[in-house]
């Protein structure tokens, strides 16, 4: 798939480097601009051989990073044939913008727990979970 196609976006992180450690920019407001708000941030912890997601979003915006371990992730735009596969720790340095209507789903394939900040721009409410199951992974 050509990188015009794609119906996802990478955004890089440039983390700020010191004496005391890192610091990691995850999303600053001029990355929401597809989105009118920022509705909720959350931790994933996935254990060894799990799968989250499997499902996309008709409203959200989502914005994920890899905090710890390596993520298996499958993306597939809702009229698309064919999904993408790839992996990404910690240390790519980068953030994963899955816009609506991508079908969404990672994989710990890693021995220990995989952490992932996810930020999306709907707060989850049960009477509108706007979460569509679509299995991929």
């Amino acid at each position: 798939m050509d990188s015009m196609d794609k119906f996802w976006e990478f955004i890089s992180i440039d983390p700020y480097e010191d004496q005391r450690g890192m610091l990691k920019k995850i999303v600053m407001k001029s990355q929401l601009q597809n989105s009118d708000e920022l509705g909720e941030v959350y931790l994933l912890y996935s254990n060894p051989n799990s799968v989250r997601g499997n499902h996309y979003h008709k409203k959200s915006f989502e914005y994920f990073t890899v905090i710890g371990g390596r993520a298996k992730i499958a993306l597939k735009g809702f009229h698309q044939d064919i999904s993408e596969e790839f992996y990404i720790t910690a240390d790519d340095n980068i953030i994963l913008k899955v816009p609506p209507f991508t079908i969404h789903a990672f994989k710990n394939e890693g021995p220990n727990q995989l952490i992932i900040l996810a930020i999306s721009s709907k707060e989850y409410s049960p009477a509108d979970t706007d979460t569509y199951i679509s299995e991929i992974l």
